[in-house]
């Protein structure tokens, strides 16, 4: 994603709603990454939309926990802790398991083949080695499973937990060896879903986020660690 795509060239009925999706999905893909302030002005001069459709959409960021206000009222990207992401991904792992199971038994034929050939393209990506572009189909993957569970509640509280960890997605698949396995598992994952078994299926998305979690808690503590010994 670049800065150019943020704007949006047509004004719709819903502006708030479009100026929300392009900066949700502006943090997700790292474009604004964690720590990163954020201006009203320069946010408005990108969209091309107003200050109160900017501002409204950053309250409802807040409340998604993707930004902080601090108290001298300087607006930035959340920062994800080590102790957030663990606590994050455990409970990821209780949603997305019961998602997938819920999946197995209500998704059609049509979710099932689209839940394949997200996973197929993720062969293709990784070729290129692109971990945002990996991420980014890794989100639309659980997305579909997210739909196809057929639950509202398991979506609602399950998809702002997503948005938060997308750009630490891509983190970790940068790391040695965390791309291949994570293909692995999702090969796995996939496989089991299209053979109705939803034990596999639950035991393979499982798995992955316990893999996934990690990486991503190890590569944080060590830049924790990092940052601790330059300040001091």
């Amino acid at each position: 994603m670049e800065y150019e795509d943020l704007r949006i060239v047509e004004t719709p009925s819903l502006v708030r709603d479009y100026t929300l999706e392009k900066l949700r999905n502006a943090i997700s893909t790292g474009l604004y990454p964690p720590g990163a302030r954020l201006v009203e002005r320069e946010l408005c001069e990108a969209l091309g939309v107003s200050r109160t459709s900017v501002r409204e959409a950053l309250r409802q960021l807040q409340s998604e926990n993707l930004v902080e206000v601090s108290k001298r009222r300087n607006i930035s990207v959340a920062v994800i802790t080590s102790k957030d992401a663990e606590d994050i991904y455990l409970i990821r792992e209780m949603l997305e398991t019961m998602a997938i199971r819920r999946f197995v038994a209500l998704a059609d034929d049509a979710e099932v083949k689209q839940l394949v050939k997200i996973q197929k393209s993720f062969g293709k990506t990784a070729s290129k080695s692109a971990p945002r572009q990996l991420a980014a189909l890794a989100g639309e993957l659980y997305n579909t499973i997210l739909e196809g569970a057929r639950s509202r509640v398991i979506s609602e509280v399950a998809r702002p937990l997503l948005a938060r960890v997308n750009y630490l997605r891509a983190v970790s698949m940068s790391e040695p060896g965390r791309m291949e396995g994570g293909l692995v598992e999702w090969e796995a994952m996939v496989d089991a879903v299209v053979a109705r078994d939803a034990d596999k299926a639950a035991e393979a998305m499982a798995q992955h986020l316990r893999n996934a979690r990690a990486a991503i808690v190890a590569r944080l503590e060590a830049d924790e660690n990092q940052a601790e010994k330059v300040a001091s």
